[in-house]
């Protein structure tokens, strides 16, 4: 009886690919390795911009999976470096093929059960490795030189900065605007959405041309750039192979040059904002004192946009406990009103609750997500399609630098254009993921949260964190206040706003807060 071979192909490309094959090539040089040894294709599985020095690759996870079903007898390469140049990796993976009854064959290293093959297979491995990791070391160490020169290291410039023809950084005179605006907002306390609603009506834009979000300002606020250090490595790669892990390495030195690049923040600025945000990481979803504040970080004021904070006091005729939100600036530059804390807090949390914390409200909830959800994907296509293009088209310059180096070119200019490359094509990949298709959301999905709901104790910071995921915003004015809500779920940025007069607040919750309105009455006389 004829015993025909099962076969699933694995090809991979990748930006540190050193041969000129594309997986097209691959795939055909295995083919007609197939049809040599008269082997039957069962299964092909591909990896593209996938590094063999991680096992990071979803194909190739899932076809490890696949082998212990029993649907091939063969996984066969091009090459053995495009299985794994981690020789970790290799023996591990290796390992779960045979023990599923698999074997690993390459079309161009002939590798048998022989003793001399198992010492082949070793050498190669090791030669992979060796080659991947040099070639990190040497890309490495000429970024290390090109800052020393104060030069840009590849990627985009920061916000605020154009490149010369020496690629040193210099001013863009209306960029640079924006981010005084971000340093100066923020110093003086205003929130995210504050700053980036400012920057949207006066039409600023990101390096990238798009409007201003969150994500947009947390790196430009803690940039020491601006105040004219050039910094590099100050984050390296982790040395784990994984590309989606970043830490600092205490083997690679931290290079800052004072004056290395023009300044647009002064240092004084810079460090106020460094000390606030420090401030304000230490505070998230803490205690003010020996109070519970529900709303805290959430509450901005209507009339200087500045975030309100809690506040405490006694009365000095009884001694009563009054505790509010309120704005800390100075009743001169603003008249606003305060808030006291228990009516906003129950309001807003039983907002939540009919809106989104029962079985109906979730259902109506999810229901509307999911059209949001289908008018957003109508979109995608355009988009993707925009970067994807742009993204191929570095690719392909990619592997033309590859090949000039397998041909012996090998020049200053042309590690600085991969470098840029390198560059281009993670911020394009970064992109893709991030513009990714929504998937629509079941009511099964997300029940959870009522069970979470349901078993939270009041006054914790599991309880404060667990509300304030569905709350974007409160703005709080003089004789109305509204409360943003976050409706998407954590799957979209869906939000629906909801008002009321102040009047009627203290009308609702009266009966409640009988003491804390008597003192309210007694403190005005």
């Amino acid at each position: 009886m004829l015993n025909i071979q099962r076969v699933a192909q694995y090809a991979r490309f990748s930006s540190d690919n050193q041969r000129s094959e594309s997986i097209d090539a691959q795939i055909r040089a295995m083919n007609q390795f197939c049809k040599q040894n008269h082997w039957q294709t069962v299964a092909t599985y591909t990896d593209e911009a996938r590094s063999a020095t991680s096992d990071n690759r979803p194909q190739f996870q899932q076809m490890i999976q696949d082998s212990g079903k029993g649907l091939f007898d063969i996984v066969l390469v091009h090459k053995l470096d495009r299985f794994s140049r981690d020789r970790y990796d290799s023996a591990i993976y290796k390992k779960r093929l045979k023990k599923n009854n698999v074997k690993l064959c390459s079309v161009l290293e002939r590798i048998d059960d022989s003793p001399e093959s198992i010492m082949m297979e070793s050498v190669l491995e090791g030669m992979a490795e060796y080659y991947s990791r040099n070639l990190a070391r040497e890309t490495m160490k000429g970024m290390k030189e090109t800052a020393l020169q104060c030069k840009h290291n590849g990627g985009t410039p920061p916000l605020g900065y154009d490149l010369d023809e020496n690629k040193q950084l210099i001013i863009n005179p209306h960029e640079a605007e924006a981010v005084k605006i971000i340093y100066e907002m923020f110093a003086e306390g205003y929130g995210y959405d504050r700053i980036i609603n400012c920057l949207n009506e006066q039409g600023y834009t990101t390096k990238k041309g798009l409007m201003f979000r969150k994500n947009s300002l947390y790196e430009i606020l803690r940039n020491e750039k601006y105040t004219g250090v050039f910094v590099f490595n100050k984050i390296a790669p982790m040395t784990n192979g994984s590309k989606n892990h970043y830490a600092y390495n205490p083997l690679d030195k931290v290079i800052r040059i004072e004056g290395g690049c023009p300044q647009i923040i002064d240092k004084e600025l810079f460090d106020k904002v460094k000390e606030i945000r420090t401030r304000n990481k230490r505070n998230t979803g803490s205690y003010h004192g020996k109070e519970f504040y529900l709303l805290t970080g959430k509450v901005f004021c209507g009339v200087c946009s500045r975030r309100l904070q809690g506040n405490m006091r006694y009365c000095k005729r009884n001694g009563t406990k009054f505790v509010s939100y309120r704005c800390d600036s100075h009743r001169s530059e603003c008249d606003n009103k305060e808030y006291q804390r228990d009516y906003l807090d129950s309001f807003v949390t039983d907002l939540i609750v009919e809106k989104l914390l029962n079985r109906s409200a979730l259902r109506k909830a999810v229901s509307h997500l999911n059209k949001y959800i289908k008018q957003y994907n109508k979109g995608f296509s355009t988009i993707h399609d925009k970067i994807y293009k742009e993204y191929s088209k570095v690719q392909k310059n990619l592997n033309n630098l590859t090949q000039a180096v397998e041909k012996g070119i090998f020049t200053k200019n042309i590690i600085e254009r991969a470098e840029q490359l390198e560059a281009d094509r993670s911020r394009l990949e970064s992109q893709l993921h991030s513009i990714s298709v929504l998937e629509p959301v079941t009511f099964t999905g997300v029940s959870y949260l009522l069970i979470e709901w349901a078993n939270l104790k009041e006054k914790t910071p599991e309880y404060r964190k667990f509300l304030q995921r569905f709350i974007k915003e409160i703005r709080a004015y003089p004789y109305h206040f509204e409360v943003v809500l976050d409706v998407g779920l954590g799957v979209a940025e869906l939000t629906e706003t909801v008002s009321m007069r102040r009047g009627e607040l203290y009308e609702k919750y009266r009966e409640k807060f009988k003491e804390a309105d008597a003192n309210v009455r007694e403190k005005q006389g």
